[in-house]
Protein backbone atom coordinates (compact mmCIF):
# COMPACT_ATOMS: atom_id res chain seq x y z
CA UNK A 1 0.00 0.00 0.00
CA UNK A 2 2.86 2.37 0.80
CA UNK A 3 4.44 1.74 -2.58
CA UNK A 4 1.14 2.29 -4.37
CA UNK A 5 0.45 5.50 -2.50
CA UNK A 6 3.96 6.81 -3.27
CA UNK A 7 3.60 6.04 -6.97
CA UNK A 8 0.22 7.74 -7.04
CA UNK A 9 1.69 10.83 -5.43
CA UNK A 10 4.51 11.04 -7.97
CA UNK A 11 2.21 10.56 -10.94
CA UNK A 12 -0.09 13.36 -9.78
CA UNK A 13 2.65 15.98 -9.94
CA UNK A 14 2.26 18.52 -12.73
CA UNK A 15 6.02 18.84 -13.37
CA UNK A 16 7.57 15.42 -13.79
CA UNK A 17 10.58 16.85 -15.60
CA UNK A 18 13.65 17.31 -13.39
CA UNK A 19 14.43 20.89 -12.45
CA UNK A 20 18.03 20.48 -13.58
CA UNK A 21 16.87 19.55 -17.10
CA UNK A 22 14.58 22.58 -17.27
CA UNK A 23 17.41 24.87 -16.21
CA UNK A 24 19.80 23.44 -18.79
CA UNK A 25 17.20 23.72 -21.53
CA UNK A 26 16.47 27.31 -20.55
CA UNK A 27 20.18 28.14 -20.66
CA UNK A 28 20.42 26.97 -24.26
CA UNK A 29 17.45 29.11 -25.24
CA UNK A 30 19.12 32.08 -23.59
CA UNK A 31 22.21 31.35 -25.69
CA UNK A 32 20.38 31.99 -28.98
CA UNK A 33 21.53 35.01 -31.01
CA UNK A 34 24.93 35.03 -29.33
CA UNK A 35 28.27 33.54 -30.29
CA UNK A 36 31.94 33.19 -29.49
CA UNK A 37 32.44 36.81 -30.63
CA UNK A 38 30.67 37.91 -27.44
CA UNK A 39 33.36 36.28 -25.30
CA UNK A 40 35.57 39.24 -24.45
CA UNK A 41 36.07 41.74 -21.67
CA UNK A 42 32.69 43.49 -21.38
CA UNK A 43 32.10 47.22 -21.51
CA UNK A 44 28.82 47.84 -19.78
CA UNK A 45 25.84 45.79 -18.60
CA UNK A 46 24.72 44.90 -22.11
CA UNK A 47 28.01 43.30 -23.11
CA UNK A 48 28.22 41.56 -19.73
CA UNK A 49 24.83 39.92 -20.33
CA UNK A 50 25.90 38.90 -23.82
CA UNK A 51 29.08 37.41 -22.37
CA UNK A 52 27.13 35.39 -19.79
CA UNK A 53 24.74 34.12 -22.45
CA UNK A 54 27.60 33.25 -24.79
CA UNK A 55 29.46 31.07 -22.27
CA UNK A 56 26.38 29.08 -21.22
CA UNK A 57 27.10 26.11 -23.57
CA UNK A 58 30.44 25.58 -21.81
CA UNK A 59 28.48 24.98 -18.60
CA UNK A 60 25.52 23.09 -20.09
CA UNK A 61 27.57 20.42 -21.88
CA UNK A 62 29.49 19.07 -18.84
CA UNK A 63 26.47 19.49 -16.54
CA UNK A 64 24.18 17.50 -18.86
CA UNK A 65 26.84 14.84 -19.39
CA UNK A 66 27.32 14.51 -15.62
CA UNK A 67 23.57 14.08 -15.05
CA UNK A 68 23.31 11.40 -17.72
CA UNK A 69 26.33 9.47 -16.44
CA UNK A 70 25.13 9.78 -12.87
CA UNK A 71 21.75 8.19 -13.50
CA UNK A 72 22.94 5.78 -16.17
CA UNK A 73 19.53 5.52 -17.86
CA UNK A 74 18.51 6.78 -21.27
CA UNK A 75 14.98 5.82 -22.31
CA UNK A 76 15.42 6.05 -26.08
CA UNK A 77 15.37 3.53 -28.93
CA UNK A 78 18.73 2.25 -30.11
CA UNK A 79 18.23 3.65 -33.60
CA UNK A 80 16.76 7.07 -32.94
CA UNK A 81 16.95 10.38 -34.73
CA UNK A 82 18.45 12.13 -31.72
CA UNK A 83 21.14 9.45 -31.39
CA UNK A 84 21.99 9.82 -35.08
CA UNK A 85 22.27 13.57 -34.63
CA UNK A 86 24.65 12.95 -31.74
CA UNK A 87 26.81 10.74 -33.98
CA UNK A 88 26.84 13.45 -36.63
CA UNK A 89 27.71 16.05 -34.00
CA UNK A 90 30.59 13.89 -32.76
CA UNK A 91 32.07 13.62 -36.26
CA UNK A 92 31.68 17.37 -36.77
CA UNK A 93 33.42 17.96 -33.42
CA UNK A 94 36.29 15.71 -34.49
CA UNK A 95 36.55 17.61 -37.78
CA UNK A 96 37.35 20.75 -35.77
CA UNK A 97 41.03 19.83 -36.16
CA UNK A 98 40.65 20.59 -39.89
CA UNK A 99 38.79 23.87 -39.38
CA UNK A 100 40.33 27.14 -40.60
CA UNK A 101 39.30 28.63 -37.24
CA UNK A 102 39.16 25.88 -34.58
CA UNK A 103 38.07 28.20 -31.76
CA UNK A 104 34.91 29.09 -33.67
CA UNK A 105 34.21 25.53 -34.77
CA UNK A 106 34.60 24.00 -31.30
CA UNK A 107 32.28 26.61 -29.81
CA UNK A 108 29.45 25.64 -32.15
CA UNK A 109 30.22 21.94 -31.67
CA UNK A 110 29.86 22.36 -27.91
CA UNK A 111 26.56 24.20 -28.40
CA UNK A 112 25.31 21.48 -30.77
CA UNK A 113 26.21 18.56 -28.50
CA UNK A 114 24.92 20.38 -25.41
CA UNK A 115 21.49 20.71 -27.06
CA UNK A 116 21.12 16.95 -27.48
CA UNK A 117 22.49 16.07 -24.04
CA UNK A 118 20.24 18.63 -22.37
CA UNK A 119 17.19 17.17 -24.13
CA UNK A 120 18.24 13.66 -23.12
CA UNK A 121 18.47 14.75 -19.48
CA UNK A 122 14.66 15.01 -19.50
CA UNK A 123 14.21 11.27 -20.05
CA UNK A 124 16.85 9.74 -17.79
CA UNK A 125 14.56 9.61 -14.75
CA UNK A 126 11.72 7.53 -13.35
CA UNK A 127 9.02 9.17 -15.50
CA UNK A 128 10.60 9.62 -18.95
CA UNK A 129 7.33 9.91 -20.87
CA UNK A 130 5.92 12.64 -18.64
CA UNK A 131 9.23 14.51 -18.80
CA UNK A 132 9.30 14.23 -22.59
CA UNK A 133 5.81 15.72 -22.81
CA UNK A 134 6.90 18.65 -20.72
CA UNK A 135 10.05 19.10 -22.82
CA UNK A 136 7.78 19.46 -25.84
CA UNK A 137 5.41 21.81 -24.00
CA UNK A 138 8.25 24.04 -22.78
CA UNK A 139 9.60 24.20 -26.33
CA UNK A 140 6.22 25.22 -27.79
CA UNK A 141 5.75 27.87 -25.11
CA UNK A 142 9.28 29.22 -25.70
CA UNK A 143 8.72 29.58 -29.45
CA UNK A 144 5.38 31.28 -28.80
CA UNK A 145 6.87 33.78 -26.35
CA UNK A 146 9.87 34.63 -28.56
CA UNK A 147 7.63 34.95 -31.62
CA UNK A 148 5.36 37.34 -29.69
CA UNK A 149 8.35 39.43 -28.59
CA UNK A 150 9.76 39.57 -32.12
CA UNK A 151 6.32 40.41 -33.52
CA UNK A 152 6.02 43.30 -31.10
CA UNK A 153 9.53 44.59 -31.79
CA UNK A 154 8.96 44.35 -35.56
CA UNK A 155 5.39 45.66 -35.43
CA UNK A 156 6.15 48.48 -37.86
CA UNK A 157 7.50 46.04 -40.45
CA UNK A 158 4.60 43.65 -39.90
CA UNK A 159 1.64 45.98 -39.43
CA UNK A 160 3.08 49.23 -40.80
CA UNK A 161 2.68 50.91 -44.17
CA UNK A 162 5.67 49.20 -45.78
CA UNK A 163 4.80 47.10 -48.82
CA UNK A 164 6.60 44.12 -47.30
CA UNK A 165 8.67 43.22 -44.28
CA UNK A 166 11.34 41.58 -46.43
CA UNK A 167 14.58 43.50 -46.15
CA UNK A 168 12.97 45.98 -43.74
CA UNK A 169 12.70 43.98 -40.54
CA UNK A 170 16.49 43.62 -40.22
CA UNK A 171 16.86 47.30 -39.43
CA UNK A 172 14.00 47.28 -36.96
CA UNK A 173 15.46 44.30 -35.12
CA UNK A 174 18.98 45.76 -35.31
CA UNK A 175 20.31 42.79 -37.21
CA UNK A 176 19.29 40.20 -34.62
CA UNK A 177 17.18 38.32 -37.16
CA UNK A 178 16.48 38.39 -40.87
CA UNK A 179 13.08 38.03 -42.50
CA UNK A 180 13.59 34.26 -42.90
CA UNK A 181 14.37 33.95 -39.19
CA UNK A 182 11.34 35.99 -38.17
CA UNK A 183 9.11 33.90 -40.43
CA UNK A 184 10.49 30.71 -38.89
CA UNK A 185 9.82 31.99 -35.36
CA UNK A 186 6.23 32.79 -36.33
CA UNK A 187 5.50 29.62 -38.33
CA UNK A 188 6.19 27.10 -35.54
CA UNK A 189 3.73 28.49 -32.94
CA UNK A 190 1.26 29.21 -35.75
CA UNK A 191 1.23 25.58 -36.84
CA UNK A 192 0.97 24.30 -33.27
CA UNK A 193 -1.89 26.70 -32.45
CA UNK A 194 -3.77 25.70 -35.60
CA UNK A 195 -3.57 22.01 -34.70
CA UNK A 196 -4.75 22.73 -31.17
CA UNK A 197 -7.62 24.89 -32.38
CA UNK A 198 -9.07 21.94 -34.27
CA UNK A 199 -8.56 19.50 -31.40
CA UNK A 200 -10.16 21.33 -28.50
CA UNK A 201 -13.83 21.82 -27.67
CA UNK A 202 -13.52 24.93 -25.52
CA UNK A 203 -14.76 28.01 -27.42
CA UNK A 204 -12.38 30.33 -25.58
CA UNK A 205 -9.34 28.24 -26.45
CA UNK A 206 -10.51 27.80 -30.03
CA UNK A 207 -10.74 31.57 -30.45
CA UNK A 208 -7.33 32.11 -28.82
CA UNK A 209 -5.54 29.45 -30.89
CA UNK A 210 -7.14 30.57 -34.16
CA UNK A 211 -6.27 34.20 -33.42
CA UNK A 212 -2.67 33.33 -32.59
CA UNK A 213 -2.38 31.16 -35.71
CA UNK A 214 -3.81 33.92 -37.91
CA UNK A 215 -1.35 36.47 -36.49
CA UNK A 216 1.56 34.04 -36.93
CA UNK A 217 0.77 33.24 -40.55
CA UNK A 218 0.27 36.92 -41.29
CA UNK A 219 3.81 37.54 -40.04
CA UNK A 220 5.04 34.71 -42.28
CA UNK A 221 3.23 36.30 -45.21
CA UNK A 222 4.63 39.77 -44.48
CA UNK A 223 8.19 38.53 -44.16
CA UNK A 224 7.99 37.17 -47.72
CA UNK A 225 10.56 34.46 -46.98
CA UNK A 226 9.99 31.84 -49.65
CA UNK A 227 11.49 29.02 -47.60
CA UNK A 228 9.13 29.72 -44.70
CA UNK A 229 6.13 30.28 -47.01
CA UNK A 230 6.60 26.99 -48.87
CA UNK A 231 7.41 25.20 -45.63
CA UNK A 232 4.27 26.51 -43.94
CA UNK A 233 2.15 25.65 -47.00
CA UNK A 234 3.53 22.10 -47.07
CA UNK A 235 2.93 21.73 -43.33
CA UNK A 236 -0.66 22.96 -43.66
CA UNK A 237 -1.36 20.55 -46.51
CA UNK A 238 0.27 17.77 -44.52
CA UNK A 239 -1.86 18.32 -41.43
CA UNK A 240 -5.02 18.54 -43.55
CA UNK A 241 -4.30 15.15 -45.08
CA UNK A 242 -3.10 13.39 -41.92
CA UNK A 243 -5.58 14.65 -39.30
CA UNK A 244 -9.02 13.08 -39.59
CA UNK A 245 -10.64 15.97 -37.71
CA UNK A 246 -9.04 18.65 -39.87
CA UNK A 247 -9.67 16.60 -42.99
CA UNK A 248 -13.34 16.51 -42.07
CA UNK A 249 -13.76 20.24 -41.45
CA UNK A 250 -10.88 22.29 -42.81
CA UNK A 251 -10.09 20.40 -46.03
CA UNK A 252 -13.55 20.85 -47.61
CA UNK A 253 -13.44 24.54 -46.69
CA UNK A 254 -10.02 24.93 -48.31
CA UNK A 255 -11.20 23.12 -51.44
CA UNK A 256 -14.31 25.31 -51.75
CA UNK A 257 -12.24 28.47 -51.20
CA UNK A 258 -9.81 27.40 -53.93
CA UNK A 259 -12.66 26.74 -56.40
CA UNK A 260 -14.25 30.11 -55.59
CA UNK A 261 -10.96 31.91 -56.23
CA UNK A 262 -10.64 30.23 -59.63
CA UNK A 263 -14.21 31.13 -60.58
CA UNK A 264 -13.90 34.75 -59.48
CA UNK A 265 -10.49 35.26 -61.08
CA UNK A 266 -10.76 34.27 -64.74
CA UNK A 267 -8.27 36.97 -65.77
CA UNK A 268 -5.52 35.56 -63.62
CA UNK A 269 -5.08 38.55 -61.32
CA UNK A 270 -4.53 36.32 -58.30
CA UNK A 271 -1.89 34.25 -60.07
CA UNK A 272 -0.11 37.44 -61.14
CA UNK A 273 -0.09 38.68 -57.57
CA UNK A 274 1.28 35.35 -56.38
CA UNK A 275 4.06 35.52 -58.96
CA UNK A 276 4.97 39.06 -57.93
CA UNK A 277 4.89 38.07 -54.28
CA UNK A 278 7.28 35.16 -54.85
CA UNK A 279 9.62 37.12 -57.12
CA UNK A 280 10.00 39.97 -54.57
CA UNK A 281 10.97 42.39 -57.30
CA UNK A 282 13.98 40.32 -58.35
CA UNK A 283 15.20 39.92 -61.88
CA UNK A 284 14.80 36.61 -63.68
CA UNK A 285 18.45 35.72 -63.04
CA UNK A 286 18.16 36.50 -59.33
CA UNK A 287 14.97 34.49 -59.02
CA UNK A 288 16.36 31.45 -60.84
CA UNK A 289 19.52 31.59 -58.74
CA UNK A 290 17.37 31.49 -55.57
CA UNK A 291 18.80 34.87 -54.52
CA UNK A 292 22.38 33.71 -54.99
CA UNK A 293 21.93 30.30 -53.42
CA UNK A 294 23.03 28.40 -56.51
CA UNK A 295 26.38 30.21 -56.28
CA UNK A 296 26.68 29.19 -52.63
CA UNK A 297 25.83 25.60 -53.58
CA UNK A 298 28.58 25.52 -56.21
CA UNK A 299 31.14 26.89 -53.76
CA UNK A 300 29.93 24.50 -51.07
CA UNK A 301 30.24 21.45 -53.31
CA UNK A 302 33.76 22.51 -54.28
CA UNK A 303 34.73 22.92 -50.60
CA UNK A 304 33.22 19.52 -49.79
CA UNK A 305 35.28 17.88 -52.52
CA UNK A 306 38.43 19.25 -50.88
CA UNK A 307 37.59 17.45 -47.59
CA UNK A 308 35.02 14.76 -48.42
CA UNK A 309 35.47 12.35 -45.52
CA UNK A 310 35.58 14.42 -42.32
CA UNK A 311 34.70 17.96 -43.36
CA UNK A 312 35.85 21.11 -41.60
CA UNK A 313 33.84 21.11 -38.38
CA UNK A 314 30.87 23.26 -37.39
CA UNK A 315 30.34 26.56 -39.19
CA UNK A 316 32.41 25.25 -42.08
CA UNK A 317 30.46 27.19 -44.71
CA UNK A 318 31.22 30.60 -43.18
CA UNK A 319 34.86 29.68 -42.60
CA UNK A 320 35.56 28.11 -46.00
CA UNK A 321 33.34 29.73 -48.63
CA UNK A 322 32.69 32.91 -46.62
CA UNK A 323 28.89 32.74 -46.73
CA UNK A 324 25.88 30.78 -45.53
CA UNK A 325 25.50 27.69 -47.73
CA UNK A 326 21.67 27.73 -47.35
CA UNK A 327 21.14 23.96 -47.44
CA UNK A 328 21.02 21.65 -44.43
CA UNK A 329 22.39 18.57 -46.16
CA UNK A 330 25.26 20.35 -47.86
CA UNK A 331 26.13 22.08 -44.62
CA UNK A 332 26.17 18.71 -42.83
CA UNK A 333 28.62 17.41 -45.44
CA UNK A 334 30.81 20.46 -45.00
CA UNK A 335 30.71 20.16 -41.22
CA UNK A 336 31.17 16.41 -40.83
CA UNK A 337 32.06 15.06 -44.25
CA UNK A 338 30.64 11.78 -45.52
CA UNK A 339 31.15 10.08 -42.16
CA UNK A 340 29.05 12.73 -40.45
CA UNK A 341 26.66 13.31 -43.35
CA UNK A 342 25.38 9.72 -43.42
CA UNK A 343 23.99 9.73 -39.85
CA UNK A 344 22.66 13.24 -40.43
CA UNK A 345 20.67 12.14 -43.48
CA UNK A 346 19.54 9.06 -41.57
CA UNK A 347 18.24 11.22 -38.71
CA UNK A 348 15.57 12.69 -40.99
CA UNK A 349 14.56 9.24 -42.22
CA UNK A 350 14.43 7.86 -38.68
CA UNK A 351 12.31 10.79 -37.51
CA UNK A 352 9.73 10.37 -40.25
CA UNK A 353 9.61 6.57 -39.88
CA UNK A 354 8.96 7.01 -36.17
CA UNK A 355 6.18 9.53 -36.80
CA UNK A 356 4.32 7.25 -39.24
CA UNK A 357 4.76 4.28 -36.94
CA UNK A 358 3.13 6.22 -34.12
CA UNK A 359 0.45 7.61 -36.42
CA UNK A 360 -0.57 4.07 -37.38
CA UNK A 361 -0.89 3.19 -33.69
CA UNK A 362 -2.77 6.35 -32.77
CA UNK A 363 -5.66 4.35 -31.32
CA UNK A 364 -3.32 3.17 -28.57
CA UNK A 365 -2.30 6.71 -27.65
CA UNK A 366 -3.78 9.02 -25.08
CA UNK A 367 -5.86 11.85 -26.58
CA UNK A 368 -3.26 14.48 -25.70
CA UNK A 369 -0.47 12.35 -27.19
CA UNK A 370 -2.41 12.06 -30.44
CA UNK A 371 -2.46 15.85 -30.67
CA UNK A 372 1.23 16.08 -29.72
CA UNK A 373 2.19 13.57 -32.42
CA UNK A 374 0.27 15.58 -35.01
CA UNK A 375 1.97 18.77 -33.82
CA UNK A 376 5.38 17.10 -34.12
CA UNK A 377 4.67 15.83 -37.63
CA UNK A 378 3.42 19.24 -38.77
CA UNK A 379 6.45 21.08 -37.41
CA UNK A 380 8.76 18.39 -38.81
CA UNK A 381 7.22 18.86 -42.27
CA UNK A 382 7.84 22.61 -42.05
CA UNK A 383 11.50 22.13 -41.19
CA UNK A 384 11.93 19.33 -43.75
CA UNK A 385 10.93 21.69 -46.54
CA UNK A 386 12.85 24.58 -45.02
CA UNK A 387 15.97 22.39 -44.84
CA UNK A 388 16.38 22.79 -48.62
CA UNK A 389 16.83 26.61 -48.84
CA UNK A 390 18.02 27.07 -45.25
CA UNK A 391 19.87 25.05 -42.59
CA UNK A 392 17.97 22.93 -40.09
CA UNK A 393 19.49 20.74 -37.35
CA UNK A 394 22.89 20.77 -39.10
CA UNK A 395 24.19 23.44 -36.72
CA UNK A 396 23.13 25.01 -33.44
CA UNK A 397 20.07 27.24 -33.80
CA UNK A 398 16.47 27.35 -32.65
CA UNK A 399 15.68 24.84 -35.43
CA UNK A 400 17.89 22.31 -33.67
CA UNK A 401 16.32 22.95 -30.25
CA UNK A 402 12.81 22.49 -31.65
CA UNK A 403 13.60 19.38 -33.67
CA UNK A 404 15.55 17.68 -30.87
CA UNK A 405 12.55 18.20 -28.57
CA UNK A 406 10.30 16.70 -31.26
CA UNK A 407 12.60 13.71 -31.73
CA UNK A 408 13.01 12.99 -28.02
CA UNK A 409 9.27 13.16 -27.44
CA UNK A 410 8.46 10.80 -30.34
CA UNK A 411 11.19 8.40 -29.25
CA UNK A 412 9.99 8.35 -25.65
CA UNK A 413 6.40 7.80 -26.77
CA UNK A 414 7.46 4.92 -29.01
CA UNK A 415 9.14 3.16 -26.10
CA UNK A 416 6.18 3.74 -23.79
CA UNK A 417 3.84 2.09 -26.32
CA UNK A 418 6.21 -0.85 -26.70
CA UNK A 419 6.05 -1.46 -22.96
CA UNK A 420 2.27 -1.24 -22.64
CA UNK A 421 1.39 -4.69 -24.01
CA UNK A 422 3.70 -6.35 -21.47
CA UNK A 423 2.09 -4.46 -18.60
CA UNK A 424 -1.35 -5.20 -20.04
CA UNK A 425 -0.58 -8.93 -20.16
CA UNK A 426 0.76 -8.80 -16.61
CA UNK A 427 -2.49 -7.23 -15.45
CA UNK A 428 -4.59 -9.77 -17.36
CA UNK A 429 -2.64 -12.81 -16.11
CA UNK A 430 -4.42 -13.21 -12.73
CA UNK A 431 -7.78 -13.48 -14.53
CA UNK A 432 -6.76 -16.82 -15.99
CA UNK A 433 -6.50 -18.17 -12.45
CA UNK A 434 -9.75 -16.62 -11.24
CA UNK A 435 -12.83 -18.73 -10.50
CA UNK A 436 -14.33 -17.96 -13.92
CA UNK A 437 -11.06 -18.73 -15.65
CA UNK A 438 -10.72 -22.11 -13.92
CA UNK A 439 -14.33 -22.96 -14.80
CA UNK A 440 -13.67 -22.20 -18.47
CA UNK A 441 -10.58 -24.39 -18.38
Amino acid sequence: MAISRSASTRSSRFWQAPTSALILWGCLWCNLNTGFWNIHSPNGIGELLDLIRAVLPYAVLPAAAFLLLRHGKLHLPRIAASRLLMVYGAFAAFATIFSPLPTSSIYWSISFLASILAAWSFVDRVHPMESARQLLLVTWVATFIVAAIIGYQARNSVFGSAVTGYGVVEGELRGLSRSSGVARWAAVPGLVCLVRAYHTRRPGLIAFFLGAAAASFYIVYRMQSRGAVFGAAAALLFVLLVSSRMRRYALPFAAVAFVVILLLDPSGLVSNRVSKYLQRGESREEFLSMTGRTRAYEHGVAAFQDAPFFGYGQWADRLTIGEHVHNSFLQALLNGGIFGGIPYFASWIAGWMLFYRLQKRSERLRPDDRVHVLECGTVMMFFTVRAIPETTTASFAVDLLVMVAVYVYLESLSLSIARRPLRHQALMLPRAFSREGVARL
